[in-house]
């Protein structure tokens, strides 16, 4: 509460881009303040997960784009996440779309971002998480999620994704394969066949390479889809994940519906916060469906969208989450989130 009346209230006042990027640099450098942190943050684990051959000490992580560069990731440790996804990481750095590029929708609870993959790059994301590990406990899982260069052309795309791929192979616990930011012009045409199953295919092909040759077990990988996916989409894409036998799917990423909001705003962009639930919940019930209908070879499922509460929470589960990832919830409702979704 003491967040939401007064923390929140200044954290509002400002640009939501530059409070965002200010608090990250503050937290990342702030190591002094972690073992407090832990203490009045970090949740009780509520069920320890082991899939995929990643154990995770709790359920909940941090959604990818919070903190793209993975500057703070002992700060997410401290607050009791179980794991967070670094990025989304692309092999050279770039700057993003324009700004302004995050807009709040306050009545909704929701935020709009059209930030565009804005990160330093695979090989300053790859010192980062390196630098990190020195100090994190072995049981906190970092996932890397992944995606192309802006000027990349899609037929190409394939080329930048198997670059993050091996640069950041031997530090990241599990990569996500991200073809669903709506921020990227072209990206979203890597959801249709020809291009996806190319895709999965080779970066398939590249984790077995690397794994035998490194004489490891492959990495998992995820593939995060949009909620604006029709029912034929949806089933086509579960069908290639199967079939180049990657490890899960993420539902969902943004949307760039605009049903039923309260507030009144014209900013293109993919929207994140409530509003997103409903959408994201149909879309992973629609998989876990498929994975009940596939049940020799069913896929582990990743559930993130509008999550604020333990019944939030609870639903994914339900639908056929084994992970949940919090990303605007976080923002709007601060650090005690954790507490609140798991206890």
């Amino acid at each position: 509460m003491f967040y939401k009346i007064f923390i929140r209230s200044i954290l509002f006042l400002f640009d939501a881009e530059s409070i965002h990027n200010f608090t990250l640099n503050f937290f990342s450098k702030a190591t002094f303040l972690y073992p407090i942190l832990k203490l009045i943050f970090s949740p009780e684990s509520d069920s320890v997960a082991e899939l995929k051959g990643l154990k995770f000490k709790n359920r909940l992580g941090l959604a990818a784009g919070f903190d793209k560069n993975g500057i703070a990731i002992r700060f997410w440790e401290a607050l009791g996440f179980s794991h967070l996804e670094v990025g989304t990481v692309t092999p050279l750095p770039q700057p993003g779309n324009p700004k302004p590029r995050i807009f709040r929708l306050k009545e909704d609870e929701a935020i709009i971002n059209r930030l565009g993959f804005n990160n330093k790059g695979a090989e300053e994301v790859r010192r980062n998480i390196l630098e990190a590990r020195k100090l994190t406990g072995k049981d906190f899982v970092i996932g890397v999620n992944i995606g192309k260069n802006k000027n990349t052309p899609i037929k190409e795309a394939v080329n930048d994704y198997k670059k993050c791929f091996e640069k950041l192979f031997d530090v990241a616990d599990y990569f996500t394969i991200n073809i669903s930011s709506p921020n990227t012009e072209g990206l979203r045409l890597l959801q249709e066949e020809e291009y996806l199953d190319e895709l999965l295919s080779e970066i398939k092909d590249l984790n077995d390479l690397i794994s035998r040759s490194n004489s490891e077990q492959p990495k998992s990988v995820f593939l995060k889809i949009a909620p604006d996916l029709t029912p034929d989409m949806t089933g086509l894409i579960y069908k290639l994940v199967v079939k180049n036998k990657l490890s899960g799917i993420i539902a969902t990423n943004t949307t760039v519906e605009r049903l039923n909001l309260k507030s009144r705003i014209n900013e293109q962009g993919g929207l994140s916060g409530k509003p997103l639930k409903q959408m994201s919940d149909k879309v992973l019930k629609s998989l876990n469906d498929m994975n009940r209908e596939n049940s020799d070879d069913p896929v582990l499922l990743i559930g993130v969208g509008g999550v604020f509460d333990n019944d939030d929470y609870k639903s994914k589960l339900n639908n056929g989450a084994s992970l949940v990832h919090i990303y605007t919830g976080l923002i709007y409702e601060g650090p005690s989130i954790l507490k609140k979704i798991l206890n």
